[in-house]
């Protein structure tokens, strides 16, 4: 008996334990403020495990901007936003491999369960891209689509559009990384594609809440969070100084055993050499990719990773 009543403390000492831990985390409300305050992902990460109570006190003591934040996050439930915090379930696993860099809260519009798909792909491009590029992008997603995967974009203009576009057509399912609040749709001739997205299961998704508008440092961040969600970066067409170099270099710095995660980027090889795909070809130059032709068959195996069939 004594044994059983020995057990019986421990389990419930152990389970106290758990909840108070739980318990310590902070809300989805909490985590709001403090980045309404200023705080940026890396200054939360470093001070959640030694500070967290301080944390919640400063929340807390933070009148405004908590009411705030519950204001955003009340318009956003009403508009069918899902915000998930960093220490649920739910929250998308690849963004753990971003460490200090992860966003603590994630805000998704549509089907939140396509976050922790393994079969996916990127294929991301330039806005400026001519009509080899968006036919590539399209014919790339339009494959991936068939096969019942997912593309992961960005739903800017040029190449992004035609890979979303190219799944979408395809019967298939995709996401799209955004880099304002999902209140806003960036660019706003994009609104119709946003829509098409959401009401064939795909997903929008930011680390921004309602009211914040895209800029250039926020449209560099949005890239990291792209190419962690997958094993496999198609670039599709971009000049040598663009905004998909930047994606490419976080594919680099976000991949390896310190990451527990590792990724491959892949670039379309043109026949023609022009100031459009000039960075297409400085990644196949320095052995920074590995070549795609266009109209080319891919498919992903077992283990998620893009097989390309031989080109004749």
């Amino acid at each position: 008996m004594k044994n059983s009543e020995d057990w019986e403390g421990a389990a419930k000492k152990q389970q106290n334990k758990i909840e108070a831990w739980r318990l310590s985390y902070l809300s989805v409300e909490e985590l709001l403020c403090l980045q309404l305050l200023g705080y940026s992902p890396k200054q939360l990460y470093e001070d959640m495990e030694s500070e967290r109570y301080s944390l919640k006190e400063t929340a807390s003591m933070s009148i405004r901007e908590l009411d705030k934040a519950k204001r955003i996050l009340d318009r956003q439930t009403k508009a069918g936003v899902i915000t998930i915090p960093y220490h649920e379930e739910a929250y998308p696993h690849h963004f753990r491999n971003l460490c200090q860099d992860a966003p603590p809260l994630v805000h998704v519009l549509g089907n939140k369960d396509l976050l922790n798909r393994e079969d996916n792909v990127a294929i991301i491009g330039a806005r400026a891209a001519d009509k080899d590029g968006l036919d590539v992008a399209y014919g790339l997603a339009k494959q991936m689509g068939e096969q019942g995967h997912i593309v992961i974009s960005g739903l800017a203009l040029g190449c992004d559009t035609a890979a979303h576009q190219g799944c979408l057509d395809a019967g298939g399912q995709t996401i799209a990384l955004v880099a304002s609040g999902l209140d806003i749709t960036h660019p706003r001739v994009n609104k119709s594609l946003q829509d098409e997205i959401i009401a064939k299961g795909g997903a929008i998704l930011s680390e921004y809440p309602f009211g914040v508008k895209a800029n250039p440092t926020k449209l560099v961040a949005r890239c990291r969070m792209q190419v962690v969600l997958t094993q496999s970066v198609i670039v599709a067409q971009c000049p040598i100084i663009s905004g998909t170099m930047y994606a490419v270099r976080f594919a680099q710095e976000y991949n390896g055993v310190p990451f527990g995660w590792e990724n491959k980027v892949y670039s379309v090889r043109y026949d023609t050499q022009n100031e459009l795909n000039s960075g297409n070809k400085f990644l196949l130059d320095y052995n920074l990719a590995l070549p795609i032709r266009p109209g080319q068959e891919v498919t992903l195996d077992n283990d998620n990773r893009l097989v390309i069939y031989p080109y004749y």
